[in-house]
């Protein structure tokens, strides 16, 4: 294995890397976690770091969350075992390699700087990132929830509130055709819709008439408890 190949090779791997990071880091998103959560928590479980006794009961209070850690814990012994064999192969072709020092050192700095370049693209950039989450959520949806409840994103919290995403998969039955004026959402959970985005970006007007459809994403502000309560079959997350 040449140099260059074994560069490229290690710049691909750590790509890979970071790009399993924000996938899982979508995915955890959608079973509750705010983002800061979510990506604590894969960071631990790709490194193999493991958790406290706290953080660990986020994990196992859902069966969802379960199934994506074992999944995600995999994925780091492999890539873990992958990088350090690479990196050891690496440093060991460099004592034997005829290349010039200076031009290599040049090609690893291109290499580091072009994998910061696009993982700040993917993470930071409001266009990459909204597009790289919309895509890799739709899959998510589809393949970890069946339609079997309504995945949630945590937007922000604030004290014992949050602002959440909603993706309705499954409508509850209790707002099926149900105007807003008649859902009992304030009296009985506190809720309070705050917009919904209907056709994918186009965000309708709320009032006491307006009612939920499957496939609206619902914006809405209150106890995390009380969401779920409303939208998600506890037997089925």
């Amino acid at each position: 294995m040449s140099t260059n190949f074994a560069i490229l090779a290690f710049f691909s791997l750590m790509l890979t890397y970071l790009l399993i990071c924000e996938v899982f880091t979508i995915l955890f998103r959608l079973t509750g976690l705010t983002e800061e959560t979510a990506r604590f928590q894969v960071i631990s479980m790709l490194t193999t770091c493991g958790f406290t006794t706290a953080e660990s009961e986020l994990i196992t209070s859902s069966r969802k969350r379960k199934k994506l850690a074992f999944i995600t814990i995999l994925f780091g012994y492999i890539f873990s075992v992958t990088i350090v064999s690479m990196v050891i192969n690496f440093f060991m072709r460099l004592t034997v390699s005829d290349e010039n020092s200076f031009h290599l050192i040049i090609k690893v700095i291109f290499a580091i700087i072009l994998l910061i370049l696009i993982w700040y693209s993917i993470s930071k950039v409001n266009f990459i990132k909204n597009n790289f989450d919309k895509v890799i959520s739709k899959i998510g949806i589809k393949i970890m929830f069946k339609n079997q409840h309504n995945p949630i994103i945590v937007l922000g919290i604030f004290k014992s509130e949050v602002i959440a995403e909603i993706t309705v998969t499954n409508l509850p039955e209790e707002l099926f055709e149900i105007q807003l004026k008649d859902s009992n959402i304030r009296s009985n959970y506190n809720l309070q819709i705050l917009t919904i985005i209907r056709n994918e970006d186009n965000s309708i007007i709320i009032n006491g008439e307006t009612t939920i459809e499957n496939g609206d994403q619902v914006i809405i502000f209150g106890t995390l408890k009380n969401i779920k309560k409303l939208f998600v079959k506890e037997k089925d997350f």
